[in-house]
């Protein structure tokens, strides 16, 4: 694949961040799992990861339940950190390629990888995966969101907007194994379908793991 193909996805999501924010910032059907990985932070939150954050949907939920954590955005796209920033008091941004997590020192208590993946090729999947290792501690929850589907689907499509953004799906047994492979262990899978005013109707699952 290009190796710009992750770049034109961020750019497109830059470019319409605050839509993306009105859109689905407010997803009410995710609100159980934000809370299971706020259940198993440290006392008072500790130090926790909301990787690409986009508008800061998990972030602010963390922010709400433990008022004190260290929380950290991270996203490619500088638009929608200043849509987290906005939603999230006191919330720590970084700007960076998820693929390189460098400029973050360990450990985190905790962390939040939501429909990220879902935008990186299996090569860079690993490559993220790999940085959330290192970066947390032993032990620590991971909670991630992806879209599955076909794997021959695919590529870039076009937004009604007339960008591009280009769209990985895998199957939710390919997901947890390529968790295991980085170090984590699953504990539980759901499935759910996309919400309803998502762009492209898909199958979602949310995955609560653990750094080994």
């Amino acid at each position: 694949m290009d190796e710009d193909y992750n770049a034109e996805s961020v750019a497109t999501f830059n470019r319409h961040a605050a839509r993306y924010a009105e859109k689905y910032f407010d997803l009410p059907q995710y609100l159980p799992h934000y809370e299971r990985l706020a259940d198993a932070l440290p006392p008072g939150g500790g130090r926790c990861l909301d990787l690409a954050c986009g508008p800061g949907n998990v972030a602010a939920h963390l922010r709400q339940r433990h008022p004190q954590a260290e929380i950290w955005g991270v996203d490619g796209a500088p638009n929608m950190l200043a849509q987290a920033q906005a939603r999230v008091p006191g919330l720590h941004t970084l700007r960076a390629d998820c693929r390189d997590l460098s400029a973050l020192a360990p450990p985190f208590d905790g962390a939040a990888f939501f429909f990220g993946l879902s935008y990186f090729d299996d090569a860079d999947a690993q490559r993220v995966l790999a940085g959330l290792h290192r970066l947390l501690r032993p032990q620590a929850p991971l909670l991630l969101a992806t879209l599955t589907g076909d794997p021959a689907a695919s590529g870039f499509t076009n937004t009604s907007s007339g960008d591009r953004v280009c769209t990985i799906y895998r199957r939710p047994a390919d997901v947890s194994a390529r968790l295991a492979e980085a170090g984590f262990a699953v504990e539980e899978l759901s499935e759910m379908p996309s919400p309803p005013n998502a762009s492209v109707e898909t199958l979602d699952i949310v995955l609560f793991a653990r750094r080994l």
